[in-house]
């Protein structure tokens, strides 16, 4: 993982207005989420973390793409979604203990920006209608994924 050069915080508050679990948010809200996400870049093929590893980064894509794989056993992996700009993962670390429920493999260059879980918790404390938003969204995200494992099991 190589740490991308500066963005502006206004060129964050920026993208985050653009990620769905950000959209309603307001300026403030925006710019203090903003204020505490860093940068990040991974080439083609590597991983930016492996199903079973514990994980506290919500992971936000500025650029390129990745693949979100389910590891269904040693020879054999199924690809959940392939997610791009706009979009985000690991949103699961932000709200429990568990350890990554897949893998994510970069498929196209990709710059990211991140959320650390102290961090959000630490916002959320001043903004609490943030964490109701997320939660929001992050239960129609897990509506939408579970009827694709549905749909194809492993």
């Amino acid at each position: 993982m190589d740490i991308a050069t500066a963005i502006p915080l206004t060129d964050k508050i920026l993208y985050l207005k653009n990620i769905e679990i950000f959209t309603d948010l307001s300026v403030n809200e925006l710019a203090a989420v903003a204020s505490v996400t860093e940068e990040a870049a991974f080439d083609e093929n590597e991983m930016v973390f492996r199903e079973g590893e514990i994980g506290d980064t919500l992971f936000l894509i500025l650029e390129g793409e990745v693949a979100v794989i389910k590891d269904c056993n040693s020879e054999r992996e199924f690809e959940l979604d392939s997610i791009g700009p706009g979009d985000y993962f690991g949103e699961m670390a932000l709200f429990g203990d568990d350890r990554r429920s897949a893998t994510i493999r970069v498929k196209k260059n990709a710059r990211f920006l991140t959320l650390n879980k102290q961090e959000l918790q630490e916002i959320v404390r001043e903004y609490p209608q943030i964490a109701l938003h997320v939660c929001r969204v992050l239960s129609m995200r897990i509506r939408r994924l579970h009827g694709k494992i549905s749909d194809q099991s492993c």
